[in-house]
């Protein structure tokens, strides 16, 4: 068995969006050269996820919308954004509600089946990235990362 990996930027918009990478996934697969396998995606920021589901208009509101009422962005809510009681810069962002969001309303990878040369995803599903707290301004300007490694032959 081989092991193929490969970092990849995608540019941020939006403090609460939802991507569809599918069509990376599918060009690495490709350039993988791998027939059969498993392929695992990453995101590389803990206000960051992944999902596998529908992408379709609505229901991406409806998810946005679902995860804000759940996660608001309030002064005071959270202690994460006490930044004068945390060892922390005095310009780290307050981001309390995009830490629940994506610990809490995501996953932290998605692992996919890869069979003749394929994903191995259903009619209607496809790879999502999703942005809890962008676009970040810091060391990323505006750049979130994912992983996405490929083991197989």
């Amino acid at each position: 068995m081989k092991h193929f990996l490969k970092r990849v930027e995608i540019k941020t918009r939006e403090p609460t969006r939802i991507y569809d990478i599918t069509t990376s996934i599918e060009r690495l697969v490709e350039e993988s050269k791998f027939s059969d396998g498993h392929v695992l995606v990453q995101p590389m920021h803990t206000t960051t996820g992944v999902y596998c589901n529908e992408f379709e208009d609505f229901l991406i509101e409806d998810l946005i919308r679902h995860l804000n009422d759940q996660a608001p962005q309030i002064q005071g809510k959270y202690r994460h954004d006490n930044i004068a009681e945390r060892d922390c810069p005095p310009d780290e962002p307050k981001n309390g509600h995009s830490h629940i969001k994506a610990a809490l309303y995501s996953n932290h990878s998605v692992s996919l089946i890869l069979y003749e040369r394929s994903l191995q995803i259903g009619q209607y599903q496809r790879i999502l990235f999703a942005e809890f707290d962008g676009p970040c301004p810091r060391r990323h300007k505006g750049t979130r990362e994912y992983l996405v490694s490929i083991l197989g032959e």
